[in-house]
C-alpha cells in the first residue's frame, strides 16, 4: 500500500449510529473535522474505526464558505439489492480502475446491501464550485442525481467494523475533468431537446403545479439554477415568490441568485418554461 498521503478531514468523532436531523449535538459534530494529510491505509482506518469525514475546511466550522480543498469522491449505492454489494461493484470497470475504498454503510445488512465507493485524486481541487461539479459529474456519470453534491463540504459517515475492501489506485484529475465536459454536453443536448419539445406559456396557475412534481432537491444544481432562470425570464421580478416557493434554498439563496441574472432576462431563449415541462414530466407530470 502507498505512502503517498491525500488531504482528508476527519471527524474526532467515532459513531456507530446516524445523528438525527435537528439534533443538538450537530453544532458540535460539525468542528469536530480535522484536516490531516492520511495514507490511504489510515485514511481507511479512520473509516472501519466509525470516523465521518470530509473536505479539507477552515476556521473548524464544516460549511461551504470555508472550503479549503478536496482529494477524495463518494458515492452511495443503497439499491439494497445485489447491485449494492462490494462483489457487484468491483465487476464495473470504472471502480475496478480508479476506486481506492469500497465499504459497507452503516445502514448495510445482508439483506439489503449498502455500499460506498471513495476516490482518491492524485490532485486536490482547490475551488469549492469545481469540486461540486466533480461530484455531481461522478454521480452523472453512475445514473443518478444528487442536487445535495453542490455542497462541496458534504461528508460521509463512516463504518464501525464494516467489510471493506481497499486498492492502489488514485482517480487522476485529468479523468475527472473528462467526465467534467461528457457531464456538461450531455446536459446542454438534453435541455436542448426538451426546450424545443415544449411551447412556453404565460399562464402561472400551470407552470406552478409543472413546479409542484419538480423536487428541489433531487435534481442537480444545473437544473435547479435553470429553473430559476427559466422563471425569471418569463416573469420578472413577479416570478420571485413562485421561484422562492419552489426552490427551498438556503437562507438568500434564491434571491442572490435571481439578482445575478440579467436584467432584462435571458433574452437569447437558451432557457425557458420548455426547461420547467421537460424537468417536471421526467417526475411524472402531465399537460392538463
Amino acid at each position: 500500500m502507498t505512502d503517498t498521503t491525500y488531504r482528508v478531514a476527519v471527524s474526532t468523532w467515532a459513531l456507530d449510529h446516524k445523528l438525527a436531523p435537528g439534533a443538538p449535538e450537530w453544532a458540535a459534530f460539525n468542528a469536530s473535522f480535522v484536516c490531516q494529510d492520511l495514507t490511504p491505509f489510515d485514511f481507511a482506518h479512520a473509516i472501519y474505526d466509525g470516523h465521518p469525514f470530509t473536505t479539507w475546511h477552515a476556521n473548524n466550522w464544516r460549511t461551504s464558505a470555508n472550503y479549503v480543498c478536496g482529494q477524495h469522491l463518494g458515492l452511495d449505492f443503497d439499491a439494497g439489492d445485489q447491485t449494492s454489494t462490494l462483489p457487484a461493484l468491483l465487476d464495473n470497470p470504472f471502480i475496478h480502475r480508479h476506486a481506492n475504498i469500497l465499504y459497507t454503510t452503516p445502514s448495510h445488512t445482508p439483506e439489503a446491501p449498502r455500499a460506498r465507493v471513495v476516490f482518491l485524486l492524485d490532485t486536490p481541487i482547490m475551488q469549492a464550485t469545481n469540486y461540486a461539479l466533480a461530484a455531481a459529474s461522478l454521480l452523472w456519470l453512475f445514473g443518478t442525481a444528487d442536487r445535495q453534491c453542490k455542497d462541496p463540504v458534504r461528508f460521509f459517515y463512516g463504518s464501525l467494523r464494516c467489510d471493506m475492501e481497499m486498492f492502489d489506485n488514485v482517480l487522476s484529475l485529468a479523468t475527472v475533468k473528462h467526465i467534467i465536459a461528457q457531464y456538461q454536453a450531455s446536459g446542454k443536448r438534453e435541455m436542448q431537446r426538451h426546450t424545443r419539445t415544449y411551447t412556453t406559456t404565460t399562464d402561472q396557475a400551470e407552470v406552478a403545479d409543472a413546479l409542484k412534481k419538480i423536487p428541489a432537491w433531487g435534481i442537480d444544481y444545473d437544473e435547479w439554477v435553470a429553473v430559476l432562470m427559466a422563471l425569471h425570464r418569463e416573469y420578472g421580478e413577479a416570478g420571485l415568490s413562485l421561484a422562492e416557493q419552489w426552490a427551498d434554498g438556503r437562507d438568500g439563496e434564491v434571491s442572490r441568485k435571481w439578482r445575478s441574472f440579467k436584467p432584462a432576462g435571458n433574452t437569447t431563449g437558451a432557457v425557458g418554461l420548455g426547461t420547467v415541462f421537460a424537468l417536471a414530466q421526467r417526475f411524472g407530470w402531465a399537460r392538463a
